[in-house]
C-alpha cells in the first residue's frame, strides 16, 4: 500500500509541474467575451524587449554594391567620362552605387532600342518616350511593372512630387511602366518681327490675329524687296493654321498628319469633327486668300522648301513663327550679328490659348523587365530628380568647369569648357521644372511669362497621351496625308481657287474614307478617355 501510495504522489508531482507552465503561458478566456483582469500579484513583470521595424532603405542597401547598367541616347561629349566619375562618387557615398551609362546613337537609335528589349539584353533601366516607342515596349514585356508602393518607399521625394495625372499618363493597360519626369513643358508659339521692320512702319502691338494680319498687310504693301512672311513648306502652313485659327478655338488634332480631324481640348466629350466642316476655318481662308492677294508670301511658295524661320534668318522676310522663346532667342542672337538694328520682337498672337503640358509618356525613366535592381533603380531616379546637388550635375555639369552657379535658379555659361558638357541624355527623364536653372542671359520677363503661361493657361487632359492605333488604317492615312500635300495646303495658301479646290478635298477626303477614320479614332479615343479616368 505503501508503495501505491509512493508511486500516486511521485505521479501527481510530475503532472503538477507540466501544467504549470502551461498554465503560466495560457491566457484564460472567460465565456461572457470580456477581458478577465489579472491580480496584480501574479502579473510577469519580465519585459520582452521590442524589435524595431525594419527599414526597407537600410535592408536595401545592405544587400551591398550595386552596378547600375543604363541606356541613353547619343554620342558622349568630350567630358561624359569627368562628369561620370563625379556622379559615381556621390551615388557611391550615398546609396552604394555606380551607374554605367552606355549610349545609343541617334543614327540607328529606333532600331538599336528595340534590340535591346528583344535580345534579352542585362541592363537595368533606360531613357523612354512615346517618340521611342514607349508603348510598343510596354505591351511586349520590355518594361517592368512599377509598383507604386515601391515608388513610395524607395523614391519618396518622387512620388510625393508626382501628380497623379502624371502616373496615369504612363500607364498602359492597368500597370505602371515608367518613372516620369516632373516637368510641366509648355510651348509658347510666338510671331517674331523684325524690330527695324516694326519700327518702319510704327507697328507696336500684335497681340491678336486681327493685329497679325493687318500687320503683314502693312510690310506687304510697303516693302518691295522684302517678303512680310516667306512661308511655304507644309510644317510652317501647319503654323499658319495654328495661328490664325485652331490657336484661338483651343483645338488639337487627333491624329499626327491628319489635320482635318480636331477636337475642341475644353470639350468635355471630347468628340471629333472635320475642321473644312467649321464655319470658322471657312473665315479664315478668306482671310489667307487675302494675304495670298496682297503678296505677303510668294505665288511660288509651294516650291519653297525652306522654312520660315531659314527664310527670315538669311534676311528674306520680316516675320517668322518661333516655336519657344528658346528658339527667339537663338535667333535673336544670329540676326544682330548680321545688323544690330534688327533686334527682333516677339507676339503672342492668341494670348491665353491653351496649351498642352508635355505629357508623362513623353520623358521619362523606365527600368528594364529583368532588372534584378529595381529598388536601387528607384534611389537613383530620387536623387537625379529630387536632389539639386544631383540635378545640377547631370544637366549642366561640374559646378566651375563647366558652368557657374547665378543663385538657384540661372547658371552662366560664358565658361571655356561650358561646351564640352551638354548634360546627359537621360537626364530628360528626370527634369523637374522646380530645379531648372535658366541661362543667366535669358530676360526676366520671358521667364515670367513663361511660368505665368504655364500656370495659367496649360491644361491636364489624356489628349496630352492620346495615340491612335493605326495598324489597321495605314492607306487610309496615306492617301489623306497625300491629299493634305495636294489640296489643302495650296487652298490655304490662297494659291488656287479656294472654293472649287475645297469641293475637290472633300470629294477626295470620302472617297479615302475620311469618316471610318473619323469613327476608328473617335472609338479609340472615347476607350481611352474612359481608362485615363477610371485610373486612380
Amino acid at each position: 500500500m505503501k508503495n501505491v501510495r509512493r508511486k500516486f504522489c511521485l505521479i501527481l508531482a510530475v503532472l503538477l509541474i507540466a501544467v504549470i507552465p502551461m498554465s503560466a503561458c495560457k491566457k484564460s478566456t472567460p465565456t461572457d467575451g470580456t477581458a478577465e483582469p489579472t491580480p496584480a500579484a501574479s502579473e510577469d513583470t519580465t519585459k520582452t524587449e521590442e524589435v524595431a521595424p525594419a527599414d526597407p532603405i537600410q535592408e536595401e542597401l545592405a544587400k551591398g554594391h550595386v552596378t547600375l547598367i543604363g541606356y541613353q541616347f547619343g554620342d558622349n561629349s568630350v567630358d561624359h567620362e569627368a562628369v561620370l566619375a563625379k556622379l559615381n562618387e556621390k551615388l557611391e557615398a550615398d546609396i552604394n552605387t555606380t551607374i554605367e551609362l552606355r549610349g545609343i546613337p541617334w543614327t540607328d537609335a529606333e532600331t538599336k532600342y528595340k534590340l535591346m528589349f528583344a535580345s534579352g539584353e542585362e541592363f537595368d533601366f533606360c531613357y523612354s518616350g512615346a517618340w521611342i516607342g514607349f508603348n510598343s515596349v510596354a505591351t511586349t514585356n520590355g518594361y517592368m511593372p512599377i509598383d507604386l508602393e515601391k515608388v513610395k518607399t524607395f523614391a519618396p521625394d518622387t512620388y510625393a512630387a508626382t501628380s497623379p495625372d502624371r502616373w496615369k499618363q504612363v500607364t498602359v493597360k492597368g500597370n505602371v511602366y515608367g518613372l516620369p519626369n516632373i516637368n510641366a513643358k509648355i510651348k509658347n508659339v510666338l510671331a517674331v518681327f523684325r524690330g527695324d521692320i516694326l519700327d518702319k512702319y510704327n507697328i507696336t502691338s500684335v497681340s491678336s490675329p486681327d493685329e497679325f494680319v493687318n500687320a503683314l498687310l502693312t510690310i506687304a504693301a510697303g516693302e518691295d524687296e522684302l517678303l512680310a512672311w516667306n512661308i511655304g513648306n507644309a510644317e510652317q502652313n501647319g503654323r499658319m493654321r495654328g495661328t490664325l485659327y485652331s490657336q484661338a478655338k483651343n483645338l488639337k488634332d487627333v491624329i499626327a498628319g491628319v489635320p482635318f480631324l480636331s477636337v475642341d481640348m475644353l470639350d468635355d466629350s471630347y468628340k471629333i469633327f472635320k475642321i473644312y466642316e467649321d464655319p470658322d476655318y471657312l473665315k479664315y481662308l478668306e482671310t489667307t486668300q487675302k494675304l495670298a492677294d496682297a503678296g505677303v508670301w510668294s505665288k511660288s511658295a509651294l516650291s519653297n522648301a525652306d522654312a520660315d524661320e531659314n527664310n527670315f534668318l538669311a534676311e528674306k522676310s520680316a516675320c517668322y513663327i518661333a516655336d519657344a522663346y528658346d528658339t527667339f532667342n537663338r535667333n535673336d542672337a544670329t540676326m544682330k550679328a548680321l545688323n544690330e538694328t534688327y533686334a527682333n520682337r516677339y507676339f503672342e498672337v492668341n494670348p491665353g490659348y491653351k496649351k498642352i503640358p508635355e505629357g508623362g509618356n513623353m520623358s521619362m525613366l523606365s527600368i528594364n523587365a529583368n532588372s534584378k535592381n529595381a529598388e536601387r533603380v528607384m534611389m537613383m531616379f530620387n536623387l537625379f530628380e529630387t536632389d539639386k546637388s544631383y540635378y545640377d550635375l547631370i544637366n549642366y555639369g561640374i559646378e566651375g568647369t563647366h558652368y557657374e552657379a547665378v543663385g538657384d535658379t540661372k547658371f552662366n555659361a560664358l565658361l571655356p569648357k561650358y561646351n564640352d558638357f551638354g548634360g546627359f541624355t537621360v537626364s530628360w527623364g528626370t527634369n523637374n521644372s522646380n530645379l531648372i536653372r535658366q541661362n543667366a542671359t535669358v530676360p526676366q520677363e520671358q521667364i515670367d511669362a513663361y511660368n505665368k503661361s504655364l500656370a495659367e493657361d496649360s491644361i491636364e487632359t489624356p489628349l496630352a497621351t492620346f495615340t491612335f492605333d493605326d495598324t489597321e488604317y495605314k492607306n487610309e492615312i496615306a492617301a489623306i496625308t497625300n491629299i493634305v500635300e495636294t489640296y489643302m495646303i495650296p487652298i490655304e495658301l490662297g494659291l488656287t481657287d479656294q472654293k472649287e479646290g475645297l469641293e475637290k478635298m472633300k470629294q477626295k477626303l470620302e472617297a479615302a474614307d475620311i469618316d471610318v477614320l473619323l469613327e476608328a479614332v473617335q472609338t479609340q479615343l472615347d476607350a481611352y478617355v474612359a481608362e485615363y479616368n477610371g485610373n486612380n
